[in-house]
């Protein structure tokens, strides 16, 4: 699989703003009545899909010797290096891009592939898990074996295809040994609208009050 681009964050793009939205989206088969009053609901799908609407304050358009600032173009050309929602890439959620301590499986002292790799997002018991989009590269994953780090090379790691990410140990955990991953991730994404509106409110100086990001299923 070719690399996937990597959307723009806000080390880039300091104009990002309040307020910024995000929807996860359960795809349920309409509520059937039954004749005791009773409502049957199907789920189509276990995982939801993830909806993001960011909005940027400012889009800088200049270059002056001391500082050079080309948020406008950083953002408009990636736009349109994708192509609307043809094209896909990553995008790094702010607010649930990396995860401690994650199980991602046990050991049956027979099995060496475990995957695909999940994180796991709640609090006070209430938490649900989903296959991460890919496995951030530059962040290098801490691997536990119980409570024994691993070295990286007892395993490897396979971020080939998005939302199917796994790891490989040459020799099997023991039966019984849980196995924890420290790791960032990002969200496999598409635009969800095949039009954007900047808006130029000063010389040099642009805003985009709504860009509208969703996640993909795999092979999508």
């Amino acid at each position: 699989m070719t690399t996937l681009p990597i959307y723009p964050d806000k080390t880039l793009l300091k104009g990002l703003g309040f307020s910024s939205k995000w929807s996860p989206e359960f795809f349920n088969l309409a509520t059937e009545t039954t004749a005791t009053g009773a409502d049957i609901d199907l789920a189509l799908a276990q995982y939801p899909l993830h909806n993001f609407e960011l909005t940027y304050n400012f889009l800088r358009s200049w270059r002056a010797p001391a500082n050079a600032s080309l948020e406008f173009k950083t953002l408009m050309g990636f736009w349109l290096m994708l192509g609307g929602t043809a094209g896909r890439f990553l995008f790094r959620n702010p607010d649930d891009g990396f995860v401690a301590a994650q199980q991602i499986g046990a050991g049956d002292g027979a099995t060496t592939a475990f995957g695909p790799i999940v994180r796991s997002f709640g609090a006070n018991g209430y938490v649900a898990s989903e296959p991460v989009g890919l496995i951030d590269p530059t962040w290098a994953p801490v691997v536990r074996l119980g409570d024994q780090v691993q070295p990286s090379s007892t395993y490897a790691l396979n971020t080939a295809q998005p939302l199917n990410q796994t790891i490989t140990f040459a020799t099997a955990p023991g039966a019984g040994v849980p196995i924890y991953m420290d790791f960032a991730y990002f969200y496999y994404c598409k635009f969800a609208e095949n039009s954007n509106t900047f808006e130029k409110f000063a010389d040099r100086l642009w805003m985009l009050q709504k860009i509208s990001i969703k996640s993909c299923r795999p092979g999508a």
